[in-house]
């Protein structure tokens, strides 16, 4: 017998065959129960038709049952639970989901499960069919999935649709499913900073068409809806306009006005919407004035804007000269602080700058004068991280408040460097790379500093190689560290073994997780150009690496940079070197008569009746 198994392959070792799990034989236990009908101690009844149930199952996937089924209810104690307003065949694929885990999704049926699985608290079975419908979304069905999302407050789906929603506001206020959505709804959507709409005009004739599909509600409606048309952000010809069209449509209904500025518009209307600002690649670096016969006249910190949507170059208004000062942008604002100016005085400065009234303004300074120093930005609060003050490498870090206008110090880094890359990720700060000691010593810092704003603490992390000047952009749940010196020998740097690894090392880039580990799983490809220290952005998903008058694309999953059409314009200015760049929210020309206007302008407030 002992051959005869040999012989036919069954003369293995029994522990080689894995015995099935728990997990197993309790779902195959339970869907022959659901099959056979056995032990069923509730029933579920939609439009007539009942399904003999088990508590414990429903309870077990459900907090809406767990509650009947233990509370003091009816259904505590009688056995049928009739759920009404609830298709038969809606019931019946939730039942055949909880006892077999098995689920068939259509576009047809998917929105009424959802509601379903809503209305009774089965939390995985609402996020499958969310994911599904997330998935599935187009022109034609966001602006139900949106209305279906913010009914039940399921945010996965909401953030999808609003996204969807918002890029394409113009087109989806003229589809007809605009007119079935209900007040809340139509708020919730117009009320948003984040349309893509270049002019408020879009916005009113969006309301406009929904109000004049519900025929019994007119004025009521429109007075409810007008507060949401941000009507300080027009002129004053296009607000009369909006009034006679009013008036013409509801009667005696007038708009109140009242004298503004600039300012004042933005903070009555609520501000800008997303699709009234151009994206911008703005570039810190050092242009002389008047160069003639090898002497310099006039050498100045300047600002290059490329905007990314028209593809044109703008600049804004310079600064003194700066060297190796820290530079970001938070929306609509850049702030510069510290620096080296042209005598070798290490500032403490920190400087404002406002796209929307074009000006800079000087912020109180720094408790320590810093340049080479990270500055980062993380939930309302600019961080300046290590550097160095003349000769010293720094350890000291502080943050701003840009509420309170206030610096005040934080845990100081584990130990003082300067000339690393930074980045802001998930409200923790990274310093990556840089030099621990002076250049003239020599050493690079071969790690990583991970700041938690929250806790207040630094953690540190190894890196393989040495890792100087290069620029980090956050994006994917990562940061992309681009160019600069990477250098994976294990030497002493010495200032000539520097340059000569600089030679070598300025096309490397690399990729961190949000652990601070090095990823080998995405691949970067070199820079097309050395150059030291890159001006290196994130929009859209996409790279940008300005050099000298160029930029450069990449995108995750392309073998390739890609040089842009466009190159930077002759200006009156020499260019030296470009050492930084942000982007930056700066709002359409249409737009900036209004918000820069010295004058005041009439401008209307909201809707009364007469």
């Amino acid at each position: 017998m002992d051959t005869n198994k040999d012989q036919d392959g069954c003369g293995q070792d029994d522990n080689s065959v894995r015995p099935n799990s728990l997990g197993y034989y309790f779902s195959q236990g339970l869907k022959q129960l659901y099959e056979t009908q056995q032990l069923c101690d509730a029933t579920l009844v939609a439009e007539g038709r009942k399904f003999p149930c088990h508590r414990a199952l429903l309870a077990s996937f459900s907090p809406y049952f767990r509650a009947m089924f233990t509370r003091p209810f009816r259904e505590s104690w009688e056995r049928q639970v009739v759920l009404k307003e609830m298709a038969s065949s809606i019931l019946q694929r939730i039942i055949d989901y909880l006892y077999t885990g098995q689920l068939l999704l259509t576009l047809e049926t998917a929105q009424d499960l959802f509601t379903a699985a809503s209305r009774l608290v089965i939390l995985p079975l609402q996020e499958i069919i969310g994911r599904f419908l997330a998935d599935s979304i187009s022109m034609d069905n966001s602006l139900g999935l949106y209305a279906l999302a913010y009914a039940h407050n399921y945010q996965a789906l909401l953030r999808v649709a609003t996204r969807h929603i918002t890029l394409n506001f113009e087109p989806l206020s003229e589809h007809e499913a605009f007119p079935g959505l209900d007040l809340t709804t139509v708020i919730s959507i117009v009320s948003s900073d984040k349309l893509l709409v270049s002019s408020e005009l879009t916005v009113y004739h969006a309301i406009q068409r929904w109000v004049k599909s519900q025929p019994a509600q007119h004025l009521s409606l429109i007075k409810k809806l007008i507060v949401q048309v941000r009507l300080p952000l027009l002129t004053s010809e296009e607000v009369t306009a909006i009034q006679t069209d009013i008036i013409a449509h509801y009667g005696h209904v007038h708009l109140q006005w009242e004298q503004l500025d600039g300012a004042e518009r933005l903070v009555k209307s609520g501000g800008l919407r997303h699709g009234m600002y151009d994206d911008w690649i703005v570039s810190l670096g050092l242009f002389v004035s008047n160069m003639q016969g090898g002497v310099v006249e006039r050498l100045k910190t300047h600002f290059l804007g490329f905007n990314l949507q028209s593809e044109n170059w703008e600049q804004i208004p310079p600064l003194m000269y700066l060297d190796s000062s820290g530079f970001l942008s938070v929306g609509h604002k850049l702030y510069v602080s510290g620096g080296q100016t042209l005598n070798g005085s290490v500032l403490g400065s920190l400087h404002e700058f406002d796209a929307l009234t074009g000006q800079w303004m000087q912020l109180p300074s720094m408790s320590v004068p810093r340049r080479e120093h990270g500055f980062l930005a993380c939930k309302e609060k600019l961080y300046a991280l290590g550097g160095r003050s003349g000769r010293n490498i720094l350890d000291s870090a502080e943050s701003f408040d840009v509420i309170q206008k206030t610096w005040a110090p934080i845990a100081s880094l584990p130990f003082a460097v300067s000339y690393f890359a930074s980045a802001s990720l998930k409200d923790k700060l990274y310093l990556i790379g840089g030099f621990s000691h002076t250049r003239a010593n020599g050493l690079a810092h071969r790690g990583i500093l991970i700041y938690d704003t929250s806790s207040n603490l630094w953690n540190q992390m190894p890196l393989a190689f040495q890792c100087y000047k290069s620029t980090a952009v956050t994006m994917d749940n990562g940061i992309f560290v681009i160019g600069g010196l990477v250098e994976e020998s294990n030497r002493r740097e010495t200032p000539g073994t520097v340059i000569r690894a600089l030679i070598s090392g300025t096309h490397k880039c690399f990729f961190l997780s949000e652990d601070g580990t090095v990823s080998q799983d995405v691949a970067i490809p070199e820079l097309p150009i050395l150059v030291l220290p890159p001006c290196a952005v994130q929009w859209q998903r996409r790279i940008h690496v300005l050099v000298g008058n160029t930029i450069y694309q990449w995108k995750p999953g392309e073998s390739s940079w890609t040089r842009s059409r466009k190159s930077a314009p002759n200006t009156r200015v020499t260019f030296l070197t470009v050492v930084n760049g942000v982007t930056l929210r700066v709002p359409k020309k249409t737009l900036l008569p209004l918000l820069r206007e010295a004058s005041a302008a009439l401008t209307a407030a909201w809707v009364a009746e007469n």
